[in-house]
């Protein structure tokens, strides 16, 4: 028996799942000479406007040999495959039998649910509340603007990527991450997920599967202590010795001795980065990236990256992936977190200050595109006005600035700052603004007047280029500000390894927090990581 991989195998869109139709068609092979076919990639190729197709990388089996080299994108296969399962043992390290994993969002989950499967004690501390009450308290905040500091779009039972628009691809494929994948189908994904390339399950979707995976983790024996924040921490020669735990509804705190903490707490909380320098962690800055949302008719977006006349019921709303380089060939601006058919919403993590996110549902449906503009700020970066800069909290200060003034230009009742895109290029206040799907109302200003002046000169230069690559973008676009929380200026410095704290025994960091993933993924698959590797102490 011969394996080969047939790449790109190009099919129409109304023809989706018919690929061993057309495979058979293109080898010049009946169907039934093929076996153990199998679907390891799939996405849409939409480079030909007008004429968008599915592209498709097949597996198989024939009982002959045939010449690869007569088809292109046919070649032999090398079916020798490693797992998790089989995967170097060697290299793992002991762990405390009891762990307390601080944050429920993907990299906490995933780490919980590995680890228990190994057989280690787990408890899981969340400062917010199940997803299911996280809603409601979302949308009692967009009606009466009673901001829940626990409870909000970043914080609660599956982080902020519960209210996004659900993205899984990933830049990233690695055992780890293909292993996250898998275990979302266990628990009632849809299985293309695996395959597809840039798969996606939506706001209302990922409600469903947090359920199921906290389900899960109780079976097997995990405690979740929800509306429970890490207040405190105790260190003792270079060791985690304790943890202080503060009850949101009780407002008690009390002590609980701890051998090994797991910190997956996102990348926004910030109290915990100053606490951590406080109690003297090693953190460094990272580089981040700050900017606006833009919204656009989805309508606007399909024709220009897939072309007219096209059904966007077979192919799904069309999404753009934009960057504007400058001179050394570096991102004045690039597009970011783009969520096609979604809306817009606040993301603040702290009171009396503003932020927006967009997502999606599962259908991507929605009359609008939105998607995140930024300009990254590197280490050393010039120009940027910058509080306190070169010192170790001065991004922050920076993200928090941005957001405080977004606040009360806002009215202070978490309207957002807003202006079409063309009056943004030329410097002046609109006369009437778009429509936009920001749920806590929109307020007319020049942005130029509080974002920073370099920031808004990088912006300009990539809306001028991006409307090159996607016409209209500048005349039917909208800002709707500030976009600050793409991923955090610090980084807890950890060792590879074993993702334990470089000056810190016992203490293991995971997650956008950590400041070494981005995405639901990548964070699933840094808990994924420290339960393989990890194996229980006497």
């Amino acid at each position: 028996m011969y394996t080969y991989r047939y790449r790109e195998l190009k099919i129409p869109l109304e023809n989706k799942n018919d690929y061993e139709i057309f495979l058979s068609k293109s080898l010049g092979i009946s169907r039934e000479k093929i076996f153990n076919l199998e679907v390891e990639r799939f996405s849409l190729d939409s480079r030909k406007k007008g004429f968008p197709c599915w592209s498709y990388n097949l597996t198989f089996q024939l009982n002959f040999k045939v010449n690869p080299g007569k088809k292109k994108g046919l070649e032999l296969y090398d079916t020798e495959k490693n797992s998790l399962e089989n995967d170097l043992q060697k290299d793992s390290f002991l762990m405390a039998e009891e762990i307390d994993v601080v944050g429920a969002g993907p990299s906490g989950l995933w780490a919980a649910l590995h680890l228990l499967k190994k057989g280690f004690k787990v408890n899981i501390y969340e400062q917010g509340k199940t997803v299911e009450e996280r809603f409601k308290d979302i949308r009692r905040f967009f009606v009466n603007r009673q901001f829940n500091p626990f409870s909000n779009v970043l914080f609660g039972e599956g982080g902020a990527g519960a209210f996004s628009d659900g993205k899984l691809n990933t830049r990233t494929r690695n055992l780890f991450t293909e292993q996250v994948l898998k275990d979302m189908v266990d628990l009632g994904v849809d299985p293309s997920v695996i395959a597809f390339a840039k798969p996606h399950i939506g706001t209302d979707r990922l409600v469903l599967l947090l359920r199921n995976i906290r389900k899960e983790i109780l079976n097997r024996g995990g405690k979740f202590y929800f509306n429970t924040s890490l207040e405190d921490l105790e260190i003792k020669n270079g060791k985690i010795a304790a943890i202080k735990l503060y009850n949101v509804l009780d407002r008690h705190s009390h002590w609980k001795n701890t051998e090994a903490l797991v910190l997956a707490t996102g990348h926004s909380s910030r109290k915990l980065y100053q606490l951590l320098h406080e109690r003297g962690v090693y953190l460094e800055k990272k580089a981040f990236a700050v900017g606006v949302r833009v919204e656009h008719p989805q309508s606007l977006i399909n024709i220009r990256q897939l072309g007219k006349g096209v059904d966007v019921r077979l192919t799904g709303a069309a999404e753009y992936f934009l960057a504007s380089p400058t001179l050394n060939k570096t991102s004045s601006a690039y597009s970011f977190c783009m969520c096609p058919g979604g809306v817009l919403v606040p993301c603040a993590s702290e009171e009396n200050t503003l932020a927006t996110n967009g997502m999606s549902y599962s259908k991507r449906n929605g009359k609008f595109a939105n998607g995140a503009i930024v300009v990254p700020i590197t280490e050393g970066a010039e120009g940027f006005n910058i509080p306190s800069q070169g010192t170790l909290m001065g991004g922050l200060d920076f993200q928090r600035k941005i957001e405080e003034d977004a606040f009360y230009i806002g009215g202070k009742s978490y309207a957002a700052p807003a202006q079409s895109i063309k009056s943004f290029i030329e410097n002046k206040t609109d006369v009437k603004l778009y429509k936009s799907t920001y749920p806590c109302g929109i307020v007319n200003c020049n942005l130029w007047d509080f974002l920073d002046t370099k920031v808004c000169e990088s912006l300009k230069k990539g809306f001028l280029n991006f409307n090159k690559k996607i016409p209209g973008f500048i005349d039917e676009g909208l800002i709707v500000a500030p976009e600050t929380r793409t991923s955090s200026p610090l980084r807890i410095t950890r060792n590879p390894l074993n993702l334990e704290s470089v000056n810190t025994q016992g203490l293991y960091v995971l997650g956008e927090g950590s400041g070494y993933t981005g995405g639901i993924v990548t964070s699933g698959a840094d808990g994924i990581k420290l339960a393989h590797f990890s194996k229980r102490g006497k």
